[in-house]
């Protein structure tokens, strides 16, 4: 329903602006009229480029629509990706326009050339000159805890087998938000080497429709009790000892909380027959994702 409210308010103001008057033929022509605010919504932003995968960079953004003489002018801020405004936009369902946005790249305040597009729920900054290419897409209001966590985090994945040997590898976990707030966690495929068993390759797996508990401020599933399986391979002095897709137990189960740093998991699992648990706990060491605080 906020979804809607916003959408219906937006095409408003910017049917009432566009009734003003014709366009004008100066493409600056709004700074030299008083500009009018019709509408202005606090959101956050996800970011993707070249070199980020999608990702969530805070709850600070900002996006205005104004009427300046003839023409509609949509004005975006936020503290890490800067300041932009589009001139003369176009609006039905979608919008489009060109401006230009001032940020901090490569350790330089510059200004480049963008385009704003998509629909008029969900705002698209494109900016083709920086990071190979790169899109802000806006959103209305507040962001879901599945928004904050979702991105891919890097870091050190410490397996303890058995309650007693310790193996670290290190891997990029993947979160994903989903539309009712919970989360999917992709757990990567990843090899132990040097273990109790030999060399242990254990598969990919994804564990979906992760809920969130406010309470204890963190993610949390049993997965164990939905079917899912894991490929397991063990190998001595390059014999294969063990290899086969395993069922996780009934006990199985992940935890998944933010922390300054980034991400912490806890995932517990035994599989199949095998007589011990194994405990991976993970850190990220380097995030894809800003605080956002």
């Amino acid at each position: 329903m906020k979804a809607l409210k916003y959408l219906a308010i937006l095409i408003v103001a910017l049917c009432a602006a566009t009734s003003c008057s014709s366009d004008s033929d100066n493409d600056n022509g709004y700074e030299k009229v008083d500009t009018v605010l019709f509408q202005s919504f606090d959101g956050y932003i996800y970011v993707t480029s070249k070199y980020i995968p999608r990702t969530y960079y805070g709850k600070q953004a900002w996006l205005g629509v104004y009427n300046a003489g003839s023409e509609i002018v949509v004005k975006f801020s936020d503290p890490q990706w800067g300041n932009a405004i589009f001139t003369k936009a176009k609006v039905g369902t979608e919008i489009s326009a060109t401006g230009n946005i001032t940020i901090n790249y490569g350790n330089k305040v510059d200004t480049y050339g963008a385009l704003l597009s998509g629909s008029t729920l969900k705002p698209v900054i494109t900016i083709p000159t920086v990071m190979g290419g790169c899109t802000i897409e806006f959103f209305p209001g507040e962001p879901s805890m599945a928004n904050v966590t979702a991105g891919e985090y890097k870091g050190t994945n410490t397996v303890t087998v058995g309650g007693a040997y310790d193996y670290t590898a290190d891997i990029t976990y993947t979160i994903t938000a989903n539309a009712d707030s919970t989360i999917n966690i992709e757990v990567p495929e990843y090899t132990l080497t040097g273990t109790i068993m030999g060399d242990l390759k254990l598969g990919a797996y994804t564990i979906e429709n992760v809920a969130y508990d406010k309470g204890k401020d963190q993610f949390y599933q049993e997965y164990g009790k939905y079917g899912l399986s894991q490929e397991f391979t063990a190998t001595q002095k390059g014999q294969v000892t063990m290899q086969g897709d395993y069922a996780f137990t009934d006990n199985s189960y992940i935890i998944v909380k933010r922390t300054v740093y980034g991400l912490q998991v806890e995932n517990s699992f035994q599989l199949g027959k095998m007589p011990f648990p194994i405990v991976a706990t993970f850190e990220s060491t380097a995030t894809a994702i800003p605080s956002g605080k």
